[in-house]
């Protein structure tokens, strides 16, 4: 297994955000790329989770046992048979137990060679911990995944890194479609995210004033752990993920200081 090359294929990509960032860190009033949501399109709205962007790698082996990676959003941390191990952020020790439940989980029946979950690890000793508990208490949302065949996998590996990352960087990740990926959350019994709401692509708002009005709606966290203070914003997605944008209060606050 060449984990170099797993790492790249299985990063998480950046999310732009949904204004433009110009200088000194405000936002500009066009929207990032020129693109907002066609009128015909559904916005699902879901809470932007602060803390670590971490990820759970199931590969398949030959003779059918579920082999398991756990990282962070740069680099990965620990392999199934302490393989690899890195402390860093927790992240890994407090996400075992979970990698060994998704080995013996309904996914095992599904027709994959790897399958790779998103989550945000959050609380414990990350920066924003105290907006989700007063005990440093850790915990996790899930919010993605995607799941890649044998043949293509094998094709992938095959590549040279520069061309792995080439593939991941321009969107050729096969994420889940929102419906299919909440109702496997569900059927894996994980905490997912939570969808705040969905909006008709001609009714999301598009000025910065409008849409910082519309952030305030959400501005208390959903996922506390023993509290519950403010949210760092939220994640806007079409169904297919092929339109994704993330909403921060500190940009649209640092925008409008005087």
């Amino acid at each position: 297994m060449d984990l170099k090359k797993i790492n790249s294929l299985t990063k998480y990509p950046s999310i732009l955000t949904y204004h433009e960032l110009g200088e000194r860190g405000r936002l500009n009033d066009a929207l990032t790329e020129g693109q907002g949501f066609s009128e015909s399109a559904q916005a699902y709205v879901y809470e932007k989770v602060d803390g670590e962007n971490s990820r759970i790698i199931l590969l398949r082996t030959s003779d059918g046992d579920i082999d398991y990676l756990i990282g962070s959003r740069e680099e990965l941390l620990y392999a199934k048979g302490d393989r690899i191990g890195n402390p860093y952020g927790n992240i890994a020790e407090f996400l075992k137990p979970l990698a060994e439940q998704l080995t013996t989980s309904c996914l095992a029946d599904e027709d994959w060679a790897l399958a790779v979950i998103y989550q945000e690890s959050y609380g414990g000793k990350t920066k924003a911990s105290k907006n989700y508990s007063d005990r440093k208490t850790q915990s996790y949302r899930a919010f993605d995944l995607f799941t890649l065949d044998a043949q293509t996998l094998e094709e992938l590996l095959s590549l040279p890194p520069e061309k792995i990352a080439e593939w991941r960087e321009h969107g050729n990740q096969p994420f889940y479609a929102d419906e299919a990926k909440q109702a496997l959350f569900e059927r894996l019994g994980l905490q997912a995210a939570p969808l705040l709401e969905t909006v008709h692509g001609a009714d999301f708002p598009t000025s910065l004033e409008d849409t910082f009005a519309y952030l305030k709606k959400f501005e208390t966290t959903q996922v506390g752990i023993d509290s519950a203070g403010r949210a760092e914003g939220i994640v806007v997605r079409t169904a297919d993920r092929k339109f994704i944008r993330k909403i921060r209060f500190e940009d649209y606050e640092r925008t409008f200081r005087k």
